[in-house]
């Protein structure tokens, strides 16, 4: 995913140099707007305000955006935060993160009622125009800060050979994208199909993936049974996959050509 990204972001800084003429604004296109996402245990909303700058010599229908999102994500009873760091979570880190196999030896579960997590961060954005009206569009944070109230929680570590401890846990405040498990922080992603429902006004559906981290106070230290590796990890993840809709206002568009 980094590899696309990047040969992205240099299409970008190449079509900047291609249009130096024009002024920056009259070649992007801004859009404010919000989504919600839901399933039946954990919630989001989010606001944000992107920039898009269109590729190619006409239609310019590839579109690379970049922006802020303050997502907001509530949680009911009992929700599962399991062990965060990919170093556990599959003994390796680095990209190969990505298809390793989880640990269970390694994986403890902590349980939070009644989360809520608000996490602001700057994003990236792929977008595709099929035709004038609809568009699909992968959407993902990079880089962040976030803040929430502390929780009282119940660890269960040690795969239950050990015990169960009452502990405070607070969303963890620094938010990167690395890769896989190795992302820090609480981060929101969205796979979207959109439609121009008028000149101004854009509708959105999709889904969305969302990690919510926690950090909890006085992790216990222990050895596994099995391999005997030492296990003190402060961080747990809950991954969210949600169905979700969205609404933009358009506050400039840019006038694309036609092919």
């Amino acid at each position: 995913m980094k590899s696309i990204l990047l040969l992205t972001l240099f299409s970008f800084l190449q079509g900047i140099q291609l249009d130096a003429k024009t002024s920056f604004i009259s070649r992007t296109t801004t859009e404010v707007g919000g989504t919600v996402a839901a399933t039946n245990k954990l919630g989001t909303a989010a606001l944000s305000m992107n920039q898009y700058w269109g590729f190619g010599k006409k239609s310019k229908r590839l579109k690379l955006g970049l922006g802020i999102r303050l997502t907001s994500s509530l949680g009911g009873r009992r929700i599962q935060y399991i062990t965060a760091p990919a170093k556990l979570t599959s003994n390796q880190t680095g990209p190969g993160v990505f298809f390793a196999a989880q640990v269970p030896e390694n994986i403890d579960t902590l349980i939070i009622n009644s989360t809520q997590v608000n996490s602001l961060n700057v994003m990236l954005a792929i977008r595709y125009e099929i035709t004038k009206r609809t568009g699909l569009e992968f959407n993902i944070d990079l880089a962040g800060l976030s803040t929430g109230s502390k929780r009282n929680a119940s660890l269960n570590y040690g795969s239950g050979m050990y015990t169960t401890r009452d502990v405070i846990a607070q969303p963890s405040h620094a938010n990167l994208l690395l890769i896989s498990d190795n992302d820090l922080g609480s981060l929101n992603s969205f796979l979207v199909l959109s439609y121009q429902y008028r000149k101004d006004i854009k509708l959105t559906a999709g889904l969305s993936f969302l990690f919510s981290e926690y950090t909890i106070k006085n992790p216990p230290s222990y050895y596994t049974s099995g391999s005997g590796k030492l296990i003190e990890n402060d961080r747990f993840r809950a991954k969210s996959l949600m169905p979700g809709l969205g609404i933009y206002y358009c506050i400039h568009q840019h006038k694309q050509k036609e092919n």
